[in-house]
């Protein structure tokens, strides 16, 4: 009887388990961009009543919190990427200027400690580049707190500071193995293509419908235009657009296959560095390429075909370049060779002064510097004017100097040689990563040169990107001495 009646119920649940309707995944996607839609049209309809930066931002924050919670931890990590390279927008709250990327690390550290306390507690085996970074932004704090002439406002600063470079943790975090690092690599680089094709988007808009979005009108002499995308000015884009760029030719040239959205990205990256006009993105890209060029000589990755299908493709982008940007580029670069600052915006010459201005503060307090972006504080606009209203040195090294000494500069290169001393092991071996590896590298030494007249360091999309590099490398040296041990064993 009792074998009857558990042999029915068998029966029943088979039936029940048999009758499971499974969703599949185009129909959740069908779905999901339904809400989508249909929350940006309700978004659309209540700003007409209500300020848009209110209804948008409040939108923007419930698909952060749902996108991380849904699909932990790439959700995360997805957050973190896109809002990285949103630092244009921003709210002021109390003083503060705040952005995208503050709100996302704050969501995904409050996700984080939930999980921590209901037992969620993976190993973190942290390398000495992150030790020696975690005592940078130590230093910042201490010097901001003992040496400021304004305590208050250089710790405000390096909290800010604190919440930028946090990205660069959450990402060593959570990406611990190859098939998080690809498909975190892979939301890195949908995200810098789907934010140059924005880019052009500006800037074709603004030519034709004399639009203002995305551009700042009149930023250089002769009234040209830059553009900016999404990014806090058009030279950031340049630098991200050209760090983008150098990775996706990295890529191009490492792989076996000859993908065609490689191609595509690239062009899309090359465009919106031409149409940043930024200077520093277009002699760093430049520089670069012929350093990597002769290392792609020496690994034999140059391939006759390879090299004629990107010429094919660069004849298509040369013209429409030639006709829009070309006389400007043409003339920024001419102008900086021929030293006539004068002509120019006093964007170059400010830069060459705040530099000069700094060297007396850095030479009064040489060990710990004089706080978090205590430059502002200590400027004296208007025996400068050409400083502006909010002075800013845009040299990194001469930055961290003058806010935090010559301990400061110290921590902060000993990150990039330990990273670096991991990158030179990493090229010598033939690893599965590898390639992901080179190609960060190479979008960082972008950065390297670029933010000698533009400083970025104080923004995320930095340390997202050193962030992934710093986790390649672990994850790449990881696999091989776990595959070195299964050898051995």
């Amino acid at each position: 009887m009792s074998s009857s009646i558990l042999g029915s119920a068998g029966k029943i649940s088979s039936s029940r388990s048999s009758n499971k309707v499974t969703i599949p995944p185009s129909s959740r996607l069908l779905f999901l961009a339904f809400l989508g839609i249909s929350a940006l049209l309700g978004g659309l309809l209540l700003s007409q009543f209500v300020p848009g930066s209110y209804v948008f931002g409040v939108l923007a924050l419930v698909a952060a919190c749902g996108t991380a919670l849904i699909r932990w931890p790439e959700g995360g990590l997805l957050v973190i990427v896109v809002a990285s390279v949103m630092p244009r927008v921003s709210v002021e709250i109390g003083g503060w200027n705040s952005r995208p990327e503050h709100y996302a690390v704050g969501i995904v550290l409050l996700i984080l400690c939930f999980r921590w306390v209901r037992g969620e507690r993976p190993r973190i085996k942290l390398t000495s580049a992150d030790c020696f970074l975690i005592a940078y932004l130590l230093l910042n704090y201490l010097s901001s707190a003992l040496m400021s002439p304004e305590p208050k406002q250089t710790l405000r600063s390096a909290l800010l500071t604190n919440l930028a470079i946090m990205p660069y943790f959450l990402i060593r975090f959570f990406v611990k193995d190859d098939r998080i690092l690809r498909w975190a690599f892979k939301v890195f680089l949908a995200t810098g293509i789907l934010e140059g094709a924005y880019a052009l988007v500006t800037f074709t808009s603004y030519h034709i419908f004399d639009t203002s979005f995305g551009v700042e009108v009149g930023q250089y002499a002769g009234s040209v235009d830059g553009v900016y995308g999404t990014h806090l000015e058009a030279n950031f884009l340049g630098s991200y657009s050209a760090s983008l760029a150098i990775m996706l030719l990295v890529l191009y040239f490492l792989s076996d296959r000859r993908p065609a959205w490689l191609l595509t990205g690239l062009i899309v990256a090359l465009y919106a560095m031409v149409a940043s006009l930024a200077r520093a993105a277009l002699l760093s890209f430049a520089v670069v390429s012929i350093l990597l060029a002769f290392l792609g000589l020496v690994m034999r990755a140059l391939r006759p075909k390879k090299l004629l299908l990107l010429a094919g493709c660069l004849i298509l982008f040369v013209p429409p370049i030639a006709l829009t940007r070309g006389r400007y580029i043409a003339e920024r670069l001419t102008n900086l060779a021929q030293g006539r600052l004068q002509d120019e915006s006093e964007t170059a010459a400010g830069r060459i002064v705040a530099w000069t201005a700094t060297i007396g503060d850095i030479r009064q307090h040489p060990i710990l510097g004089t706080g978090t972006a205590s430059f502002q504080l200590m400027a004296d606009a208007t025996l400068l004017p050409m400083l502006g209203d909010r002075p800013w040195v845009g040299n990194t090294a001469i930055r961290i100097l003058h806010d935090t000494g010559l301990v400061g500069l110290l921590l902060f290169g000993s990150v990039f040689l330990g990273i670096g001393a991991q990158v030179k092991n990493i090229i010598n071996l033939k690893r599965q990563g590898r390639e992901i590896v080179i190609a960060l590298s190479a979008g960082c030494l972008i950065y390297t040169f670029a933010f000698m007249s533009t400083e970025g360091t104080m923004l995320s999309f930095f340390w997202v990107h050193t962030g992934l590099l710093a986790s390649a490398c672990s994850v790449c040296i990881t696999s091989r001495e776990s595959s070195v041990g299964c050898q051995t064993s």
